[in-house]
């Protein structure tokens, strides 16, 4: 009896599938209800389905015809039927994912992949960010809202993270702790600190032991929070991160906070060099030959005594940055000081939430001399791009506002989609100060025809940025296929810059790439692909990931002054 049940589940789930998959690539609704209702049929059957199957006879079942007969065959059969393998392969994988969010059935998804090009949860939160159901004919402000909700509460049972929940998690850690324990030593480790794009864990080190004070004060903010037998707390933030709290004592708190933050092999290669002087650097101790505890209260005291300047979270990956300490070769990385603004930014013209002054205004509060505005180009209809007379209407809405005097300056650019082949969707007569060259479309391209393409659009030299280089959302697509390594030769030869895009969601570039686009001199930029003024604040983790990468302020387009280019 048990394997005609799991006959029957397979079957009736199968049939389930083929419903659900034929109506998002838009086939017959008749034959979609067919599918649905052999589906109920079958899960409801009281005969044994295999037996039926071995005579010949599901067709006396109600709403089993021959065609879907042979489906249900084919299913106890151990096999996956030809139509269901078919429909999968037509249609993205991450369809079905987005069907089971509450308020989307498949009509609601094929429309929004159809519009919008979202096939997967991490596009769709993105597109939800950037405002883009809000105008979508079905949808509206209170639907897309209710999606970002549904997506948050589905995000805290999930395994990665982004880098801005993992550090907005571990903040409020650290500050729980201070304000439970005034003047303990209290501190962001692990990968946050380290300024990877995903984390699985926040990871706080404390050098004040878990008081009775401190448990009830974490498990406040931390849900199923718990003491552990050396003493720290495990639990995990509102936002779905987990969260460990680790203590250490205060005269170890250094060689312990390195310890908590750096990869495998940068630690391997710090043991390495305590054994070869005659001490043992492990599990967050430093210890000469007695055994006896070298006192590192601060991380550069660990340091030091293996004889090696500091070296700087981001660069703690085991790649080279324990050669440059010993040889005096560090840079001087990038810092959020050094930042002078930045440009790709949207406006209310195209697909953002606040005008041009609303963003100025914004820019100018946060300090910054210059800002520019990149609003999206006409063959970006599904966010509003801009033709050749909004374009030049938007420039001389600059100029009106630079002429007034004041900061930031704001330059005139644009996010232009590149085309198919390469060429830039740019008006001609409309004068710019920069071009923001961005893939939005034809993801699919082989890698020779897609790395062309890109190379192409770099080889437009000075004043034109490679946006978001590869098109990666993280934690929900892969980017696209192309030979960084030739667009970033490419982008050396001629002038052009690349982005660093600062969307937690992207990152893109990734850091190990901003590390050879640095050894090749190609200039970057670091953009927030900032909708609203808040995301402004978003160069926060574009400077993380510029300084991961080993990039100084002399690398970096918008820490230094305007002009960038010669004038012509």
């Amino acid at each position: 009896m048990a394997g005609t049940l799991d006959s029957r589940r397979r079957a009736a789930a199968a049939l389930e599938e083929l419903a659900l998959l034929a109506e998002l690539a838009g086939e017959n609704p008749f034959k979609v209800r067919a599918y649905a209702n052999a589906a109920r049929a079958i899960a409801r059957a009281p005969d044994d389905i295999e037996a039926l199957a071995a005579r010949g006879e599901l067709t006396s079942l109600p709403g089993i015809g021959k065609r879907i007969a042979a489906i249900v065959a084919e299913v106890i059969g151990r096999g996956e039927p030809a139509q269901l393998a078919a429909l999968r392969a037509g249609l993205p994988a991450g369809l079905p994912e987005l069907v089971a969010l509450p308020g989307l059935g498949p009509k609601r998804v094929r429309a929004l992949w159809h519009e919008l090009g979202i096939a997967s949860l991490g596009e769709l939160e993105y597109a939800c960010r950037e405002n883009r159901l809000v105008a979508l004919a079905g949808f509206g402000a209170a639907t897309q809202k209710r999606i970002l909700d549904a997506i948050e509460f589905r995000r805290r049972a999930g395994g990665g993270h982004h880098i801005s929940d993992g550090w907005q998690a571990a903040e409020e850690t650290a500050a729980t702790i201070r304000k439970v324990a005034p003047g303990a030593a209290v501190a962001v480790a692990g990968e946050v600190r380290r300024f990877c794009e995903i984390v699985a864990e926040a990871v706080v080190v404390c050098a004040a032991p878990i008081r009775a004070a401190l448990l009830p004060a974490l498990a406040a903010l931390l849900q199923d929070a718990a003491a552990d037998a050396s003493g720290g707390v495990a639990g995990r933030h509102p936002s779905g991160v987990p969260v460990r709290v680790v203590t250490a004592p205060l005269a170890s708190f250094g060689a312990a906070l390195v310890w908590r933050t750096g990869s495998a092999r940068h630690l391997e290669q710090l043991a390495a060099r305590a054994a070869a002087g005659g001490l043992t650097f492990a599990a967050g101790d430093l210890t000469d030959a007695s055994g006896l505890t070298v006192g590192c209260g601060e991380e550069p005291d660990l340091y030091e005594k293996l004889g090696l300047p500091w070296i700087p979270a981001e660069l703690r990956e085991g790649d080279g940055e324990i050669e440059a300490a010993a040889a005096g070769a560090l840079p001087e990385l990038l810092s959020e000081k050094d930042i002078l603004g930045a440009v790709h930014v949207h406006t209310t013209d195209s697909d953002g939430a606040a005008s041009l002054d609303g963003m100025a205004d914004a820019a100018a509060a946060l300090g910054w001399s210059l800002l520019g505005i990149a609003d999206h180009s006409q063959a970006a209809a599904y966010a509003h791009g801009l033709d050749a007379a909004r374009l030049r209407a938007q420039g001389e809405a600059i100029a009106a506002r630079n002429s007034r005097g004041g900061t930031p300056l704001v330059l005139r650019g644009t996010e232009a989609d590149i085309l198919a082949d390469g060429s830039l969707d740019l008006p001609e007569g409309v004068p710019l100060d920069f071009v923001v060259a961005s893939v939005h479309s034809s993801f699919r391209q082989s890698l020779e025809a897609q790395t062309a393409r890109l190379v192409r659009a770099v080889s437009r030299g000075p004043g034109t940025i490679l946006g978001h280089p590869t098109g990666r959302l993280l934690l929900a697509r892969e980017g696209y296929q192309v030979d960084l390594e030739a667009v970033l030769q490419a982008a050396a030869a001629s002038g052009a810059a690349i982005e660093i895009n600062a969307h937690p969601f992207r990152l893109d570039l990734d850091w190990r790439w901003v590390r050879r686009a640095v050894a090749l001199g190609v200039p970057i930029s670091v953009g927030p692909d900032a909708h609203e003024p808040a995301g402004l604040a978003d160069v926060r983790w574009g400077v993380g990931i510029a300084r991961k990468g080993w990039a100084t302020a002399n690398d970096v387009l918008n820490a230094r002054p305007w002009p960038w280019w010669p004038r012509g």
